[in-house]
C-alpha cells in the first residue's frame, strides 16, 4: 500500500472533530449501497419480467404464421408446397413446422355455452409449436381422436374437469345454414398460462377433428413455426419473404401480434429506473459534501503534509483515493445487498404476484453479470470526479495558509 493510500484510509477511519462528519459519510455509504443495490434489482426484475412474458406469449402463440391475403384458407397441397420451400430455404434457423386451423366455435356444458378460439393441430405441435408442456402438470396430447385441450379459466367459468364430455358448435354453419350439427368432445387436459384471455379463450383439438367439424376436408387455415431463437424472429421471416415471393402469402411473427405489449414493456421500467439513478445520484452527492467536510477539519494537516514535503499533486490524489473508497465500499455493499436479495427471490419467490394482473405467480428475477459490474464501475468514475473538485480547490490553498488558518 502506498503512502497516499495509507493517509487516505487513515483519514477516513480516524475520529473527526466534528462527529457529523463521520456519520454523514457512513450515510453516504448506505445511500450508494441504496441506489446501486435499487437499480441492480430493478434490471433483473426488469428482465426476468420481459423474459417470462416473451417466453409465454412467443411459446402459445407460436413464433410465424403464414396464410393466404386472398381468401382464409389453403389448399393441402399448397400447405405441404409451403412447408417444402420453407424447409429449404430457412432450414438454418427453422425448428419446427406444422399446419393448422384456426377457427371461431362454440363450446357448451350443461347450461353453459362460452366462444372460443379452436386450434386444430397435429399432436406433435401441441410442444413443438404450442409449447403446452409449459402450461401443463401432465403431458399435453390428445388421448383420442375426439380429445380437446382448454384453458384454465374457461374450465373454471364452465365447471369443466378432465375427462368431461363437451359439446363443439361450428358457429358459420349455424349462421349460413341453420344447422346444429354438434360433436361431443371429450377434455384430455387443461393448461394455464396466466394471460386470462388465452385461458378463457383458446382450446385445441386433433387437426383432422378441427377438418370435421368445420368442413375442411382438403384445407386449413395456414402454416405456423417456430425458430431456433424467438428473439431474432425478424430474421426468419425476412428469409420467408424472400422465399415466398411474389406468392398470395403473408406472414406475421409473434413480436407483430403482440407489439402493443411488448412496446409497453420496452418503456415501463424507464422511469423506475430512472428514480433509482437519482437515489444513486444522491448518494454520490452526500460523498462529495462528506469530503468537502473533511478536508475543511483536515486543512491543517494537509499542511502539515506538504511542509514535509507531499506535493500538490500527492495531496489531490489522497482526496481523490478517499472519494474512491467511500464510492468502492458502497457500490460492494450495494452489490453484496442486491445478490442477497435476488438470490432469496430466485429460490424462494418470496414476493406474490396477482397472475390476472401481471400474467405470473411470482416476481421474476434473470440475474445478469452486466448490471453487476456496469452499474458499479460507472458509479465509480463519477464519484472519483465528484471527487475531484474538492481536491482541485485545496490545490489552490498554500502551506502557510493553511497552517495560518490553524
Amino acid at each position: 500500500m502506498n503512502l497516499t493510500t495509507r493517509i487516505a484510509l487513515r483519514h477516513l477511519l480516524s475520529s473527526h472533530n466534528f462527529g457529523f462528519i463521520s456519520f454523514s459519510t457512513i450515510l453516504s455509504i448506505i445511500g450508494l449501497m441504496l441506489g446501486i443495490s435499487s437499480l441492480i434489482i430493478i434490471s433483473c426484475i426488469s428482465d426476468g419480467f420481459n423474459d417470462v412474458i416473451n417466453n409465454k406469449l412467443s411459446g402459445i402463440d407460436g413464433h410465424i404464421r403464414i396464410q393466404s391475403y386472398l381468401s382464409d384458407e389453403i389448399k393441402d397441397e399448397k400447405i405441404h408446397e409451403l412447408d417444402s420451400i420453407i424447409i429449404q430455404k430457412v432450414h438454418p434457423q427453422l425448428k419446427n413446422t406444422a399446419p393448422y386451423i384456426e377457427k371461431h366455435a362454440i363450446i357448451r356444458k350443461g347450461s353453459h355455452s362460452e366462444g372460443v378460439i379452436l386450434y386444430g393441430v397435429p399432436e406433435k405441435a401441441l410442444n413443438s409449436i404450442f409449447q403446452l408442456n409449459k402450461f401443463t402438470t401432465t403431458e399435453s396430447k390428445f388421448d383420442k381422436k375426439n380429445s380437446i385441450i382448454v384453458g384454465n379459466k374457461l374450465a373454471e367459468l364452465m365447471e369443466i374437469s378432465e375427462e368431461d364430455n363437451i359439446i363443439i358448435l361450428n358457429p358459420e354453419e349455424i349462421v349460413s345454414k341453420q344447422l346444429f350439427n354438434a360433436e361431443i368432445l371429450k377434455v384430455a387436459n387443461t393448461f394455464q398460462t396466466d394471460f386470462p384471455e388465452y385461458d378463457k379463450l383458446l382450446a385445441f383439438v386433433p387437426l383432422e377433428k378441427a377438418k370435421s367439424i368445420f368442413e375442411m376436408e382438403s384445407q386449413m387455415t395456414g402454416l405456423i413455426l417456430n425458430v431456433n431463437n424467438p428473439d431474432e424472429v425478424e430474421n426468419a421471416d425476412i428469409l420467408i419473404a424472400e422465399a415466398l415471393g411474389t406468392m398470395p402469402y403473408m406472414t406475421t411473427t409473434w413480436k407483430e401480434r403482440h407489439a402493443s405489449l411488448l412496446d409497453w414493456l420496452s418503456v415501463y421500467d424507464i422511469p423506475i429506473k430512472l428514480i433509482m439513478f437519482f437515489i444513486t445520484a444522491v448518494g454520490i452527492f452526500n460523498i462529495g459534501a462528506s469530503l468537502w467536510m473533511i478536508i475543511i477539519e483536515k486543512t491543517r494537516e494537509f499542511g502539515i503534509l506538504q511542509s514535509m514535503g507531499l506535493t500538490i499533486s500527492q495531496v489531490k490524489q489522497i482526496i481523490i483515493k478517499e472519494g474512491a473508497i467511500i464510492g468502492l465500499s458502497g457500490s460492494l455493499l450495494g452489490v453484496i445487498m442486491s445478490l442477497c436479495v435476488l438470490y432469496f427471490e430466485s429460490v424462494y419467490h418470496i414476493i406474490k404476484l396477482p397472475n390476472d394482473v401481471y400474467f405470473m405467480e411470482y416476481l421474476p428475477v434473470k440475474i445478469s453479470s452486466v448490471y453487476f459490474l456496469f452499474y458499479p464501475i460507472i458509479t465509480l468514475l463519477i464519484t472519483i470526479g465528484f471527487s475531484y473538485i474538492p481536491a482541485k480547490y485545496f490545490s489552490k490553498i498554500s502551506p502557510s495558509e493553511a497552517l495560518r488558518y490553524e
